[in-house]
């Protein structure tokens, strides 16, 4: 695609920050589980910027727009970007939030910046909170401009979960749900809330199909005293691995 369709897109997104009176918007590669390595239908940036690495932040303002990406991607980023309406601003120290730095500095006091949530982490949600406040400007964490633009998204994988025998796995669900235990009663914990769909695909020795090249089943797990909760698309779920899950304990 040329420059000209991000610039088009840039426009727009420009256009609903105004209806919506936010003076910046921040947008993350990452998806709802905080993964470097997503489903098409999370690569936002990628459809935004025309930028195609895994890790990145956009920050898009009334008169800047820039993305924020580590060394891996300097050459890379800086040929995608060419002609899109972005600036490629090299992170210094790869994964830390430089963005929020600068948006530190630049924000005006009444100022409202918006970010999608559910694609941040609590710490993350802290740090620009807290600089937001040093600038007098308030943080919306309900904002998502992309889905209403976005017209052919890529839908959410549908392929099925299956179960990595325990030979491959060294270990069966049991003996590792058994000693997550052991560690949640040393440490008073009563419940784990799992989030990172690699380690619930270790824990459970299930496999997934809903990311390129890694065998992840896009799901959240709630481990608890006698039953561990699987949040996930119920239909990429075959009979066979319900009946073991539930024989282990699982839902």
């Amino acid at each position: 695609m040329t420059g000209n369709v991000y610039r088009k897109r840039l426009a727009q997104v420009r256009a609903m920050m105004k209806s919506k009176k936010l003076d910046a918007l921040i947008v993350p590669s990452s998806d709802p589980h905080l993964g470097e390595y997503v489903p098409d239908h999370w690569r936002v940036i990628r459809w935004l910027t025309g930028f195609t690495g895994s890790a990145g932040t956009v920050v898009i303002t009334g008169s800047f727009a820039g993305l924020w990406t580590d060394s891996r991607y300097f050459i890379q980023a800086e040929d995608q970007l060419s002609g899109s309406g972005y600036e490629l601003v090299r992170l210094k120290i790869p994964h830390t939030p430089e963005h929020i730095d600068w948006l530190r500095e630049k924000c005006r006091k009444g100022w409202k910046v918006g970010v999608d949530g559910r694609l941040i982490s609590v710490v993350q949600m802290r740090l620009l909170t807290s600089a937001m406040a040093e600038s007098g400007a308030r943080v919306n964490l309900r904002v998502d401009l992309i889905t209403p633009l976005w017209n052919e998204r890529p839908p959410l994988p549908d392929g099925e979960a299956f179960e990595l025998d325990v030979k491959y796995a060294g270990i069966s669900r049991r003996e590792k749900l058994e000693k997550v235990r052991q560690i949640m009663v040393a440490m008073k914990v009563d419940f784990q809330f799992l989030t990172a769909v690699d380690d619930i695909m270790w824990l459970l020795n299930i496999r997934g199909n809903d990311v390129k090249y890694c065998p992840l089943l896009l799901s959240y797990a709630l481990v608890g005293p006698g039953q561990v909760i699987l949040f996930a698309d119920d239909e990429k779920i075959p009979s066979p691995l319900k009946a073991s899950l539930d024989r282990d304990g699982e839902v």
